[in-house]
């Protein structure tokens, strides 16, 4: 196994190169078996830390992928895996399921939670699940753990009991949460074309 090879640009002020803004978002890239992970390091303002999380957003047709970047539904299967394996790693499992409730669907899922859904080699669908802490969220800061109060905050909701548990419907998206209450916590998250086991 090849080592690990840390690029911190935070060295560069350290050392006496140029100094960093104050205000610039700043990464530690890990290059290890030919792949690439961004981490994010503290930001100092003051006597705050502010950290810069590689961003993911969660959106009801796509996902956010940072300066203006988006993996669409509809994109091919190559682009938007290679998209998230800039960011994410590469995937730690992929395969085909025949057995889902929008038929067969092809799969490949990223560290944090997130799987993708592919049919005829298309971007179709995404979930997301608390594994690894996911740290994900839509535009509006819906992820896991968000309550069942935050949800409601954002729009109209649909929720009922169903054969998963709380199973909730909101502008798109669709999910579960840990109870009906108001501090009920989102666990699931999902949208598109899914293999959820009903």
């Amino acid at each position: 196994m090849r080592r690990g090879l840390l690029v911190l640009p935070l060295l560069l002020a350290a050392c006496g190169g140029p100094e960093a803004e104050p205000n610039a978002a700043r990464t530690v890239v890990i290059t290890g078996n030919d792949n690439e992970l961004i981490v994010p390091v503290p930001r100092v303002a003051g006597n705050a830390i502010d950290v810069v999380e590689p961003v993911v957003t969660l959106a009801p047709d796509s996902l956010g992928l940072g300066a203006g970047r988006r993996a669409t539904f509809g994109m091919p299967r190559a682009a938007v895996t290679d998209m998230l394996a800039k960011m994410l790693g590469s995937p730690i499992e992929e395969g085909d399921d025949q057995e889902c409730g929008a038929g067969a669907l092809s799969f490949a899922s990223f560290r944090g939670g997130l799987g993708l859904y592919f049919e005829d080699g298309k971007f179709v669908g995404w979930d997301l699940d608390g594994r690894d802490g996911a740290q994900f969220s839509t535009a509006s800061g819906l992820g896991i753990g968000a309550t069942r109060q935050q949800l409601d905050s954002v729009g109209p909701v649909t929720v009922e009991d169903s054969t998963l548990g709380v199973e909730f419907s909101a502008g798109g998206l669709s999910g579960l949460l840990s109870s009906r209450d108001p501090e009920g916590e989102i666990t699931n998250l999902w949208a598109g074309a899914t293999c959820i086991a009903r």
